[in-house]
C-alpha cells in the first residue's frame, strides 16, 4: 500500500467505474441486509455499495491516505485463538445462527465458525480439502434461491 500515492478520490472514481458485483447482489442486500466482513478497505467498499443503492453494515480495514503512500489501518489486528492470524472470525455475531458467504483465503476461519456456509472459488476448495460441509453458489440470485431451501 505504501507505493500507492494517488488521491483517494481518483481511486474511488476508478472503483465506481470498474468494480463489478455478482448478479443479484442489490436484491439480496435489500432483502437480507447482510453484514459485510471484509479484508478490503472501507473507503473503497462503501462507494460500490452506494453505486448499487444499498446501505449495509460493513466491517473492514481503513486507509490512511498520505501523499507519500497509503497506509492500511487494520480493523482488528488481534490474533485469533483458532487460526493464529488476524482474521474475520472476531467480527462474527456473538449470538444467533450464522450464515456465511465467502470466496477467498480471508474467509476460511470465519466460515469454520458458521452454522451454514456458502462458498465458491478458493474458499470452496479449502473447505472441500478439509472435509467441511458447504453449499456452492455462483451469484446472489443462486444464493437467494438456496436460502429458500432448508439447509441439510
Amino acid at each position: 500500500m505504501g507505493t500507492l500515492t494517488l488521491p483517494l478520490a481518483d481511486a474511488v472514481t476508478w472503483v465506481r467505474e470498474h468494480v463489478t458485483v455478482r448478479a443479484g447482489f442489490r436484491e439480496f442486500a435489500r432483502e437480507h441486509r447482510p453484514v459485510i466482513l471484509s479484508s478490503g478497505f472501507l473507503e473503497l467498499i462503501e462507494p460500490v455499495l452506494e453505486r448499487e443503492g444499498v446501505e449495509l453494515e460493513v466491517h473492514a480495514n481503513g486507509l490512511d491516505v498520505r501523499p507519500d503512500g497509503w497506509r492500511a489501518v487494520w480493523r482488528d489486528d488481534a490474533q485469533c485463538p483458532e487460526c493464529g492470524e488476524a482474521c474475520k472470525r472476531g467480527g462474527l455475531p456473538r449470538n444467533g445462527r450464522i450464515l456465511y458467504v465467502g470466496d477467498g483465503y480471508s474467509d476460511r476461519c470465519a466460515a469454520l465458525a458458521a452454522d451454514r456456509v456458502f462458498a465458491r472459488d478458493g474458499l470452496a476448495r479449502y473447505l472441500e480439502a478439509e472435509g467441511v460441509a458447504y453449499e456452492p453458489f455462483t451469484d446472489f440470485n443462486a444464493l437467494r434461491r438456496a436460502l429458500d431451501r432448508p439447509s441439510g
